[in-house]
């Protein structure tokens, strides 16, 4: 009987702890990506939905093919979004017309290096093929060596078996080869290509089978050039025009888009037991209709509902960077149709598997209000306004926030903290500073930020604690000195209420070091698994070792320093700790 108890208990408790869980969508979330020039210029010859970054990166003459830096913000937006993966608007290559930067399939290695730059590996990428444009338009600004760019006139005929090699060889091959195996994103270990719209507007003759021989030439060319399957998702139409791909041998899902002119923002299509969503946060301008209106993200908000909290396996949003047609997810200046610049992130986010990630990077360029007491930005990066912007000479590179001073501040709304929420900040500084944050108008303590010599170096920078994983404003305010701010992480903090944290427990002593030994001690937390590395005022590390298991150390550092002055971090799992010190 006792024994039955116990186990009651247990299963009470479970019970307990699994309701104090949020709920956290399973399903796959992602978008679809298109590098169009004017997207590349960050949607600038647009009404709406502009991008928060520059009209180009590094300057607005820089030229929309050698463009580096946008790819590089892309990925860092894409990645703090959440989502699980981008759908890359493929649209082909022309080798016989000029590049009209519309999606050719070479610059996906320029994202693959921004990536691997970011330092990025939380998303994958799939195929979209956009087949008006990449099929139609691009065989005839082909064929007509760059003079005739019309996804109508001539039609693109299916049934020529020659025309195969702009829908493969000019285009899903090309993109396929420029995305490691690793970064592709797979279903069942298959990798994804989704197609969009076959119609008599832009095809002929894609009845009687052909469609479908065209799945299986591209499932032939995938085989033999790459060795696997694709796992391919098709619209719905598709199967208006050639009933013969309505099988699940042939296709693996169906998605249904999405209907401007019919005013519907999502669709989640049932096929074959699989559920395949599309969301749109708004489409069109007013002035122009068809027009769907964002509604300040509950448009969104409502789609979502819709499909990923529906059980969608996958649901695709359009377009992470479809400023015209207003219906981009990034970063805006927008204020017609966003509360704030990283709402319709934030909102995406809230419905992945990772709305309350045990670590998330907020960049302090990209922060959506903030006051700079100088006028203009003065390292004339990233964004217009006051906010001094340069590019980080940090690993993994971005841009971060220099020319600080008292009383300045950045802002972001709506980020998702957990119950237990330490800060971590990325800074560097040549003196002494001060920072404190605050959590929707309530200021944590003030955290001291030692010099470092103008390394860049990560600092425990406070803690929160709320009732549970909920949305707040955060705001980091600059209470002295001029510090360059790269980022701050909100991670999980394993010490939490009132327990004493490794940041204000560790004392590092003598100081100055006019002996041979330097103390640290825990302040009673016993450290494992730590690295204590000491750095000269070079940045170039002299000493370092591991530490394991103890609540005090002592390092013989004879023969090892000179007269000078050293910083020493002291790093144990997310915590890490950076002092000053001298030795005599």
């Amino acid at each position: 009987m006792k024994i039955k108890d116990q186990l009651l208990k247990i299963t009470f408790i479970v019970i307990n702890l699994l309701a104090m869980v949020p709920f956290i969508y399973s399903q796959d979330v992602g978008a679809t990506f298109c590098w169009h020039y004017k997207e590349i210029y960050g949607g600038h010859d647009y009404l709406y939905n502009q991008s928060i970054v520059k009209k180009g990166l590094p300057t607005d003459n820089t030229h929309w093919s050698n463009n580096v830096e946008w790819w590089e913000n892309m990925v860092e937006e894409v990645d703090y979004s959440g989502i699980d993966f981008i759908a890359l608007l493929s649209r082909g290559d022309s080798p016989n017309a000029p590049d009209k930067g519309n999606g050719n399939p070479k610059y996906i290695t320029t994202l693959v290096n921004a990536m691997n730059t970011r330092g990025v590996n939380s998303f994958k990428l799939a195929i979209f093929d956009d087949c008006p444009n990449s099929w139609t338009a691009n065989k005839n600004w082909d064929d007509s060596k760059g003079t005739v760019n019309s996804s109508t006139d001539p039609k693109f005929d299916c049934g020529a078996i020659n025309n195969y090699k702009y829908i493969w060889d000019y285009n899903l091959k090309l993109a396929i080869q420029n995305i490691p195996d690793e970064r592709r994103y797979k279903i069942n270990g298959r990798m994804v290509l989704i197609f969009w719209s076959v119609k008599s507007t832009w095809m002929t003759n894609m009845g009687n089978g052909n469609l479908k021989k065209i799945i299986e030439h591209i499932r032939t060319q995938c085989q033999a050039n790459f060795g696997f399957n694709p796992y391919i998702i098709v619209n719905r139409n598709w199967f208006d025009v050639d009933p013969t791909c309505n099988n699940p041998s042939v296709v693996d899902a169906v998605h249904n888009w999405f209907s401007s002119a019919g005013n519907t923002s999502w669709t989640n299509y049932l096929w074959n037991g699989i559920k395949t969503g599309v969301v749109i946060p708004g489409f069109g301008e007013p002035e122009s209709p068809p027009f769907i209106d964002p509604n300040h993200g509950q448009t969104l908000i409502n789609g979502l509902n819709r499909t990923v909290k529906d059980g969608a396996s996958l649901t695709l949003c359009e377009g992470f960077t479809d400023a015209a047609e207003s219906a981009a997810y990034w970063r805006s200046t927008d204020k017609t149709y966003y509360d704030y610049p990283n709402q319709r992130l934030n909102i995406v986010r809230s419905y992945t598997n990772k709305a309350y990630t045990n670590t998330l990077t907020v960049e302090a360029e990209a922060c959506d209000f903030s006051t700079d007491l100088s006028t203009g930005n003065s390292g004339g990066a990233f964004r217009d306004g006051d906010l001094d912007i340069i590019k980080s000479t940090d690993v993994n590179g971005g841009w971060v926030v220099t020319n600080t001073q008292a009383n300045e501040w950045m802002e972001w709304k709506e980020l998702p903290l957990l119950t237990n929420t330490k800060f971590q900040l990325r800074y560097k500084s040549s003196a002494e500073a001060s920072v404190k944050f605050s959590v929707d108008g309530a200021s944590l303590p003030t955290i001291s930020l030692p010099s470092t010599n103008n390394v860049w170096t990560t600092i425990d920078a406070g803690n929160y604690n709320c009732a549970s994983n909920s949305s707040h404003t955060v705001r980091l305010m600059i209470i002295s000195g001029t510090p360059e701010i790269n980022f701050f992480k909100r991670i999980v903090d394993t010490v939490s209420g009132t327990e004493v944290t490794m940041t204000s427990a560790v004392k590092i002593y003598p100081n100055p070091l006019n002996q041979e030994v330097l103390s640290i001690d825990f302040g009673g937390l016993y450290i494992s698994n730590a690295v204590v590395t000491i750095f000269n005022l070079s940045g170039q590390t002299v000493y370092q070792t591991k530490i394991n298991n103890t609540t005090h150390v002592e390092l013989d550092l004879s023969g090892i320093l000179k007269k000078s002055s050293y910083i020493i971090s002291v790093k144990s799992g997310q915590s890490v700790v950076i002092r000053k010190f001298v030795a005599m």
